[in-house]
């Protein structure tokens, strides 16, 4: 009795000193909205402050800022990852005060009523960009179309850097360094004289000096007209718009100063030229603003620029151009037919070389993914060409043959050439260099994550990573990425690491068992296993092999002899391999089974083909926009989902539904509402 008592004393006093402060104070603000859930900073504070509030950031993450900016939705990544380890109770960490069931189910209704059913309805903002610099690729592409000649003056430029978008042609990281900018200066005189020689040689000169030379001296023509022609149009062409009176006084004159120095007609005019080359007016992509708050309708020349900056990374064509000066680019039937126009120019290969390579990964084949040639002489770089080749031809084909967004999975069929045939994929019948369509009748092979490219992308060097593919798919494709590991998980323990019996599939299930683990590894690891009956670089295989030494040659499969620098008789070594059939089936977390890549494949598209449908959609309107999705464009990609829907989802009604979106043709000014 007295240690009942004496258990009981504390909690006695406690409850008597919140009865004192309550009747002195009144109920805490956060104990009156707990009762009728309504707003989530309170908890926040509790229960998450201690790592991610305003004195300690774990994972670069204040939630205490972040719990301050309105609408929610703003932030919503990472409130959704927020939303998810409160949901596994990941978060808070083990050891730090936990809110009870009730509690977590509340912060869970707050929140899912905040960001996941926020109403987009009072929200009417399409973004605006005031200007960009053009990326190195489309510096190189505008500088071909504006001299009619392929010259790549940026090939030793410094690495462009990928903004949060994911890729290259983001707003957010087009800057005009100092350091850039004098590069510009150094090629502007190249590009010129190499475009337009004095005496040229080949029809490719001719040709470019046809297109800028328009007009001559002569024939009723002065110099000075002659040249007031020329730089007019090109002018116009290098500065994608309409040129004002005063910007071609200003060219004409700085051409008469040329003269007067002792200059040519011809390299007078060349001066102005690289004079316009390094003018923000051609480095820069710029669109007017307007005064007020309301969104505006972009103009005809700007909509033309983003008709081709996104589906050729390079200027308006001459018929771009003649729309927009008339006036009726933004008719819809004409937009339409530009689309289909513009999207079977070969011009549009970008959209397989740029966009599809940054979104899927496989640009970095041949630079940071590559194999030691001497150790592995079948990897050369013409194989490792063709292993991109294969994902841009097989991406354009989806789009110029208006396949379903499903095919990006499933397709019966790739592009090889003869190189990649037989070294890669065991494939007999394709003979030499160029690239070109096979049917596919192997299932397992089909669609992009049977290429060659993927499947080296997503592995350790010489070795496959289940961890990495499995990523791949749930992030890269599906937009549905895992949860960041805790710290200290990104490896397997010295234990188990050294279980040299073990496959890596069992190590890795044995490193799962930890429950932090769990969670992510359940997500991820079956659908890269699902992917392991590929190797590291895409070849099939039924088992796997392990080679150790051994002592004994009569134990030996395979003998080894090699020549050492400090001994003149030759070294042997003796090997055993022993072979272990690759386990292929799996289940997702919902307990759908599958076996193998084909069955992976076919689960995904039951079960996550509208993830896949919304990752694309975002991912090509991101590229089309030159920036990151922020929570005003979640209309418009609702709308673009809805009208792919009615269309079952082929990737033209994608393109044209990008074109025709709000943020696509509308714009407006920054103010606080985008958070801009």
């Amino acid at each position: 009795m007295t240690m009942l008592h004496r258990r009981r004393r504390p909690h006695l006093v406690t409850a008597a000193v919140a009865v004192l402060l309550v009747s002195v104070w009144g109920v805490p603000s956060w104990a009156q909205e707990r009762t009728t859930p309504n707003e989530i900073a309170p908890l926040i504070e509790e229960f998450c402050y201690r790592c991610h509030g305003p004195q300690t950031q774990s994972a670069g993450i204040n939630l205490a800022t972040l719990v301050r900016v309105r609408p929610l939705v703003r932030n919503r990544h990472t409130w959704n990852r927020v939303v998810g380890v409160l949901d596994v109770k990941r978060m808070p960490p083990p050891g730090a005060p936990q809110p009870s069931d009730a509690v977590r189910d509340e912060m869970l209704a707050i929140l899912s009523r905040d960001i996941r059913d926020f109403d987009y309805a009072t929200i009417d903002d399409p973004g605006f960009e005031r200007m960009r610099r053009l990326t190195h690729a489309e510096y190189d592409n505008t500088v071909r179309d504006l001299f009619g000649v392929d010259l790549n003056p940026t090939d030793r430029f410094p690495d462009e850097l990928t903004g949060s978008s994911g890729f290259e042609n983001s707003s957010n990281t087009l800057f005009l360094q100092p350091s850039l900018m004098e590069r510009y200066i150094a090629v502007a005189e190249r590009i010129v004289e190499l475009a337009l020689p004095a005496e040229p040689t080949t029809a490719i000169h001719r040709r470019t000096r046809d297109l800028i030379f328009v007009a001559s001296p002569g024939g009723g023509l002065s110099e000075t007209e002659a040249a007031t022609v020329v730089l007019r149009r090109f002018l116009r062409r290098a500065y994608r718009r309409q040129v004002r009176d005063d910007e071609v006084t200003r060219a004409v004159d700085q051409y008469g100063s040329g003269r007067a120095s002792g200059l040519g007609h011809e390299s007078a005019v060349k001066q102005v030229m690289q004079a316009a080359l390094i003018s923000p007016k051609f480095l820069l992509r710029v669109e007017a603003g307007r005064d007020g708050a309301d969104p505006f309708r972009v103009s005809d020349w700007e909509l033309a620029s983003r008709l081709s900056y996104f589906f050729w990374s390079s200027m308006p064509d001459p018929e771009l151009f003649e729309l927009a000066a008339r006036g009726v680019l933004h008719d819809p039937d004409t937009l339409s037919g530009q689309v289909d126009r513009m999207l079977a120019d070969e011009k549009a290969d970008t959209l397989g070389t740029v966009f599809a390579a940054q979104w899927l990964g496989f640009r970095h084949i041949g630079t940071r993914i590559w194999l030691d040639p001497i150790d592995n002489p079948w990897c050369t770089a013409t194989l490792m060409t063709a292993m991109r080749d294969e994902s841009s031809l097989f991406f354009l084909s989806l789009l110029r043959d208006n396949q379903p967004i499903g095919r990006l999975i499933d397709a019966d069929y790739t592009y090889v050439n003869e190189e990649l045939a037989t070294t890669l994929y065991g494939m007999d019948g394709v003979e030499g260099d160029h690239m070109r369509r096979v049917s596919l009748d192997d299932p397992n092979r089909g669609g992009i994550i049977g290429q060659a490219s993927t499947l080296a992308l997503t592995s350790n060097y010489k070795d496959t990573s289940p961890v990495k593919r499995g990523h791949y798919i749930l992030d890269t494709l599906l937009g549905t990425p895992p949860p960041p590991p805790p710290p200290n998980a990104g490896v397997l323990s010295d234990e188990v690491a050294d279980m040299r019996g073990l496959s890596f599939r069992e190590k890795l299930e044995m490193h799962s068992q930890n429950e932090t683990c769990r969670v992510c590894h359940s997500k991820i690891d079956p659908i890269g296993f699902g992917l392991e009956n590929f190797d590291y670089f895409g070849r099939w295989r039924d088992t796997y092999d392990f080679r150790r030494r051994v002592e004994n040659a009569d134990e030996a499969d395979e003998v080894v002899e090699f020549q050492t620098e400090t001994s003149p008789d030759p070294v042997t070594r003796y090997y055993k391999t022993t072979r272990r059939a690759i386990p292929s089936d799996g289940a997702l977390p919902d307990g759908t089974a599958f076996s193998g890549p084909a069955g992976l494949k076919r689960v995904l598209l039951e079960t996550r083909h509208d993830d896949l449908v919304r990752q694309v959609v975002s991912k090509m309107l991101t590229y089309a926009l030159g920036r990151q999705l922020e929570y005003y464009d979640e209309p418009a990609v609702r709308t673009i989902i809805a009208t792919l829907e009615a269309d079952d989802y082929h990737f033209q009604t994608l393109l044209q539904a990008v074109v025709a979106s709000y943020p696509f043709q509308y714009k407006k000014n920054p103010g606080e509402e985008s958070g801009a």
